[in-house]
C-alpha cells in the first residue's frame, strides 16, 4: 500500500489487550472455561490487524454489514429487535463470510449476548465495529459542535461499556436500554464514532473555534482545523476511557463522506458537497496508542453529483479494463489519504424507484435483486483492489422507516414502519428482504387468490370474430393488498399461448377519491371513478396514468418541470398523465458551464415478469404476470404510485392544490374496474364500435357508458405481518466475501 507516512504506529510489545472479563453471553455469570482467547487488535499498514492469545498479528480484510437497528413496525429508536432475531441474523451472516459487523449506535443487550454466543460457537468469529450516534438535528441546531462535546464523550463511554459488557443504561425514549452483561471486547475490532457530517456544523465549528490544536494522550491534532480538533479530543476521550477503566484499547476513528473529503472536485455543482474538509490524516496516534486509528468514510457512486462530472473519475478505467468513476474516486481518495482506509459504507438498493442515477448504471434504485448483487459484488471488488483496509455492504436488512428525498413529501413520516414501500430507494439497500406475509407470488398461481375480493361479469362481451374474443372475455377480476402492493387479477376465459397485444389490451379503473365519474383514456368512449387507469398493452406498452388534478409530482415538481400546471388544476376530459418521479432538480458544472437540465423518469411503466421469489425466473422488480397456463394476468401496484400516503391506517393525499400535501384523507375503499378492448394503434386508442362505449368487455359492467366498481376495503393493521427472506444479493455479497477471504 502506497502511503506518505503512517501515523498509527504499533508494536508487538505494546499490543492491545482487552478486558479478559470473559464471556457472560446469556447475562449470567461467567464460566471462565468458555471464556475466548483474549485478542489484540491494531492498524497495521494495510488496515487492521488481529492477534489471538500470544499469536502473531494477522491482516484482516473487512468483509462487512452494517447493521441498523429498526425493523417493520418499529422505528429505530425503539430498539425493538429481539436476541431470536439477532441469532437468526448474525448465523446468516456468518454463512455469507462476514467477518465484521457494523453498528451505529448502542443496541439492546440481546445484541450483544447474540454476538458472544455466535462468536463462543464459531471458529471464525464476527467482529463488530462499533459507533455512537449524535443526530444530525442536534448537531445542526447546536451549530458549533464543541457545545455537544459533553453528550458525545458521555455517548461514548456508554458504548465502551456495553462493550465491555459492564453497564445498565436507563430507559430514555429513543435509545436502548437494560443490563449489559454480555462482554464482547474479544471481538471489538473498534470504534468509527458520529455520523456524515454536515458542512454548516464544520464550517460553523471552524469558525468559532479557537486556533490551538488539540494535544491529547493518545490522539493529537496540533496543526488541525477547530473541528478536526475537536474530533480527535472525542477519540482522545474515549480511548482514554476505556484504558482506564478496562486496561484496554482498540483503533479508533471518526465517520466522514464524500461530501467533507479533503479533496479538491471543480466539477461538483453543489457548493455546500465541496464547501469544507474534514481530514483523518490531520489526526495523528501518539506513541501511547499503540491501536492507531484510521479513515472510515462513506462511499456511494452515485451522489454527489462530482462522481458523475469529474473526467478523470468518468474516463477511469478499473481493474477490469472497464470505466469505473467509483473506482477512480477511490483510487484518488486512497492515493491522498495517508491512514489505512475503510469504506464503512457502499451500496445501492433494490427499490422500485429511483432517486440518483450513476454515469456508468449504478444507480440509487431500480434494479432487481440479482442486479444489486452483481453491483455490489463489483463495488466489493473495486474496494479491496483500490489497496482499502476493506469495506461494509449498506445494509443488512431493509429499513422501513426510510426515506428518500424525491419522494418523502407523498407519505406520512409518522407512519413510514408501517409499511413497505418499494418506490423509495433508501428503503430497499438491504441484503435481508422483509416480504409482507400476506402477499401474492404474482406468478400465476390461483391458489394465493382465494380470499381475494372477486366480482364476475353482469353481461356478455361484445364479439369482434377477430380469432381474440376469448382473451378479451373477463370472467373474473380479483383484489387483495398487502404492506406494501395493491394487487388486481384478471381472468379471461382462454388467453390461449399468450395475447396479442396487437389485437387486445386491457384497461384497470382505480378510484380512491370519491370525485364521481371521469372519461376515460384512449378513446373508450366510457367514464367511470378513476383517479388512475392501468393500461395493459403488453410488456413495452403498459403504465399507470393519473387524473391531473391527482397529480402530485406536478403539484410538488411541476413547476421545475416546466409542466402547465393549470392544465394539472384543471384538465381536460379524457386525459391522463404520466406518472413521474425526479430524480435530478438540475445543476450547472462550475468548470464547463455546462447545464445539466431537470430530469424525471415515468415510473408508471409497468415492468413484466415473475414475482415469486421462489421461482427461477424471478424478477424482484415485476409489476404484471401473463399467465396463459391459468388464462390470468396479474399487476401488482405499488401504494405511493397510487398516493396512498399511509395504507396501514388508509390514508391518502388529499386535495394537495388547495390544502397541501400533508391534508391526508382517509379512504374506504378503492373502486375497481376492469375492461378490454381492441387497439386501433400502438399507443393504445380503442377502435371504435357499434355500442354505447368502445369496450369489448367489462366487469363487473358497464351501464350508460359508467363502468360499474367492485368496492374493495384493503385490511388496515396496527403491526404488520412479514417474513424474512435472504434476496438474491445476499448470495452475491458472500460469493464475493467468499473470494476474498484469505487474500489479507
Amino acid at each position: 500500500m502506497r502511503r506518505r507516512r503512517f501515523l498509527g504506529r504499533v508494536g508487538v510489545a505494546g499490543a492491545i489487550g482487552t478486558a479478559g472479563c470473559g464471556s457472560r453471553g446469556d447475562g449470567g455469570p461467567g464460566d471462565p472455561s468458555e471464556a475466548p482467547t483474549p485478542r489484540r487488535f491494531r492498524i497495521g499498514d494495510d488496515g487492521f490487524e488481529v492477534a489471538v492469545g500470544d499469536g502473531p498479528f494477522t491482516e484482516l480484510g473487512v468483509r462487512g454489514v452494517n447493521l441498523g437497528m429498526a425493523k417493520p413496525g418499529r422505528f429505530p429508536g425503539e430498539a425493538a429487535i429481539t436476541r431470536a432475531e439477532y441469532d437468526r441474523w448474525l448465523a446468516a451472516m456468518g454463512e455469507l463470510h462476514v467477518n465484521v459487523v457494523r453498528v451505529y449506535t448502542v443496541h439492546p443487550p440481546a445484541f450483544y449476548r447474540a454476538l458472544a454466543a455466535y462468536n463462543r460457537s464459531h471458529a471464525e468469529p464476527i467482529y463488530v465495529l462499533h459507533g455512537n450516534w449524535i443526530g444530525e438535528e442536534t448537531l445542526r441546531e447546536a451549530g458549533d459542535a464543541t457545545s455537544v462535546s459533553a453528550a458525545f464523550d458521555r455517548s461514548f463511554r456508554q458504548v465502551i461499556d456495553a462493550v465491555h459488557g459492564a453497564t445498565t443504561v436507563a430507559p430514555e425514549p429513543g435509545y436502548a436500554s437494560g443490563t449489559y452483561d454480555a462482554d464482547v471486547s474479544d471481538y471489538a475490532l473498534g470504534y468509527v464514532v458520529g455520523i456524515e457530517w454536515p458542512p454548516a456544523v464544520v464550517r460553523e465549528t471552524n469558525r468559532v473555534g479557537e486556533p490551538d490544536g488539540s494535544e491529547g494522550q493518545y490522539l493529537t491534532a496540533p496543526d488541525a482545523p477547530p473541528f478536526e480538533r475537536w474530533l480527535a479530543a472525542r477519540l482522545d476521550a474515549g480511548v482514554a476511557y476505556e484504558i482506564d477503566e478496562y486496561g484496554a484499547q482498540r483503533p479508533a476513528a471518526f465517520t466522514n463522506w464524500v461530501t467533507t473529503d479533503p479533496l479538491s472536485h471543480p466539477s461538483e455543482p453543489f457548493v455546500d458537497e465541496d464547501a469544507v474538509s474534514v481530514d483523518p490524516d490531520a489526526v495523528a496516534a501518539t506513541d501511547a496508542y499503540d491501536a492507531g486509528t484510521f479513515a472510515a468514510y462513506h462511499v456511494y457512486p452515485y451522489y454527489p453529483p462530482l462522481l458523475n462530472e469529474t473526467p478523470e473519475y468518468v474516463d477511469y478505467v478499473d481493474h477490469r479494463g472497464e470505466p469505473n468513476s467509483y473506482a477512480g474516486y477511490l483510487n484518488d481518495l486512497v492515493g491522498a489519504t495517508d491512514h489505512p482506509l475503510l469504506v464503512a459504507e457502499f451500496g445501492v438498493p433494490s427499490s422500485r424507484g429511483i432517486a440518483q442515477k450513476d454515469v456508468h448504471g449504478r444507480d440509487q434504485g431500480r434494479h432487481t435483486e440479482a442486479e444489486q448483487g452483481e453491483i455490489l459484488a463489483a463495488m466489493y471488488e473495486d474496494v479491496r483492489e483500490a489497496d482499502t483496509a476493506g469495506g461494509v455492504v449498506f445494509s443488512w436488512h431493509d429499513e422501513w422507516f426510510k426515506r428518500t428525498w424525491n419522494l418523502a413529501p407523498f407519505s406520512d413520516p409518522n407512519r413510514r414502519p408501517f409499511w413497505s414501500n418499494v418506490q423509495t430507494p433508501e428503503q430497499r439497500f438491504g441484503l435481508l428482504s422483509f416480504d409482507p406475509a400476506d402477499a401474492v407470488p404474482l406468478d400465476g398461481s390461483p391458489d394465493a387468490w382465494e380470499d381475494a375480493a372477486v366480482a364476475t361479469p353482469e353481461s356478455d362481451p361484445t364479439r369482434i370474430g377477430d380469432g381474440g374474443d376469448d382473451a378479451r372475455e373477463l370472467t373474473a377480476v380479483r383484489v387483495t393488498s398487502d404492506a406494501a402492493y395493491l394487487s388486481v387479477r384478471l381472468e379471461f376465459a382462454d388467453l390461449g399461448a399468450g395475447v396479442d397485444w396487437s389485437e387486445t389490451n386491457y384497461l384497470l379503473a382505480l378510484g380512491l377519491t370519491d370525485r364521481g365519474a371521469r372519461v376515460l383514456p384512449y378513446d373508450t368512449a366510457a367514464t367511470a371513478p378513476a383517479d388512475f387507469v392501468v393500461r395493459l398493452g403488453g410488456p413495452d406498452a403498459s403504465r399507470v396514468t393519473v387524473d391531473p388534478r391527482y397529480d402530485a409530482f406536478a403539484y410538488e415538481y411541476g413547476a421545475a418541470a416546466g409542466l402547465d400546471l393549470d392544465r394539472y388544476r384543471d384538465p381536460d376530459p379524457g386525459v391522463f398523465a404520466p406518472l413521474r418521479m425526479v430524480i435530478n432538480r438540475g445543476y450547472t458544472v462550475p468548470e464547463t458551464g455546462e447545464r445539466v437540465p431537470f430530469e424525471s423518469v415515468e415510473t408508471g411503466r409497468l415492468r413484466y415478469g415473475n414475482g415469486n421469489p421462489d421461482s427461477p425466473a424471478y424478477d424482484s422488480l415485476a409489476d404484471v404476470h401473463a399467465s396463459p397456463s391459468t388464462d390470468a394476468i396479474e399487476v401488482r401496484l405499488p401504494w405511493l404510485l397510487l398516493n396512498v400516503a399511509d395504507p396501514s391506517r388508509r390514508r391518502r393525499l388529499g386535495d394537495f392544490w388547495n390544502e397541501g400535501l400533508d391534508a391526508y384523507e382517509t379512504f374506504e375503499a378503492i373502486e375497481v374496474a376492469a375492461a378490454s378492448y381492441v387497439p386501433a394503434d400502438a399507443e393504445g386508442t380503442a377502435t371504435a364500435l357499434d355500442a354505447p362505449t368502445n369496450l369489448t368487455h367489462a366487469v363487473p359492467g358497464v351501464a350508460d357508458g359508467e363502468l360499474r366498481s367492485l368496492s374493495f376495503a384493503p385490511p388496515t393493521w396496527d403491526r404488520p405481518a412479514y417474513a424474512e427472506r435472504l434476496k438474491e444479493s445476499g448470495r452475491a455479497v458472500g460469493e464475493v466475501f467468499e473470494r476474498y477471504t484469505g487474500r489479507e
